[in-house]
């Protein structure tokens, strides 16, 4: 074999591996619409997902349609396994799940798409709103590392415009969210433009952050 082939079958092999090494286990939890969507565009990123859901012997069709890095779980697998934690779920379940994941989650970042709604989630959702949702969600998993994002835009959405250069308001306070929660929205394909916690609610449907923007568009809108 030829010196050149040589150093360009090295240099396969040192793609390869450098892509293995920056590849993440993502779980994640509620495997509906937006959680199936998004765990596929991770998938084809090159990540390892978990759908996990009540049911993981249902999402046989979701792993099938994802791709050989995907597989199912239930919702305990889903918090032991992950690097980071999705939650895409109706915020109603936010009492039960916090039960059920209480300890398990201390020290990792979730990534949430969940939104309150005052008259799906009743009193859970109101008083998400009210308080703001950031907030509801640390007092439902204290000891993560939280960062919001796709929180206003539909499932459709993400997969017509994923590699369009569409903004994704991605909110998160320390490095490790933020870093993590980014590098999430890039490689579903967006852009990702990062916003404090407290102005989560900014980013839930109806809000000024809502809707498929540019970068400039979004950034406009919010005074950045």
């Amino acid at each position: 074999m030829s010196r050149t082939l040589l150093l360009t079958f090295a240099g396969l092999i040192l793609c390869a591996s450098q892509a293995m090494a920056d590849s993440l286990k993502i779980s994640v939890i509620g495997a509906g619409n937006v959680g199936g969507t998004l765990g596929t565009l991770w998938v084809k990123a090159g990540h390892s997902v978990m759908f996990s859901s009540r049911h993981p012997e249902e999402l046989a069709d979701l792993v099938k349609t994802a791709g050989p890095n995907a597989r199912a779980g239930s919702v305990s697998d889903a918090a032991a396994w992950g690097d980071v934690i999705v939650l895409s779920v109706p915020y109603k379940a936010m009492p039960v799940l916090s039960e059920q994941l209480k300890g398990k989650l201390d020290g990792k970042v979730v990534f949430s798409t969940s939104n309150p709604f005052s008259d799906r989630d009743a009193d859970v959702g109101r008083k998400a709103l009210d308080q703001g949702v950031a907030l509801a969600d640390q007092q439902y998993l204290p000891g993560v590392h939280l960062v919001r994002a796709f929180n206003a835009i539909g499932y459709a959405s993400m997969k017509s415009q994923s590699g369009k250069d569409k903004a994704i308001p991605t909110f998160a306070d320390d490095p490790q969210a933020r870093d993590l929660g980014a590098r999430l929205v890039r490689d579903a394909g967006f852009v990702p433009v990062l916003l404090p916690l407290s102005r989560a609610n900014e980013g839930l449907p109806g809000g000024p952050a809502g809707g498929v923007l540019s970068e400039a568009e979004l950034k406009h809108r919010l005074g950045l």
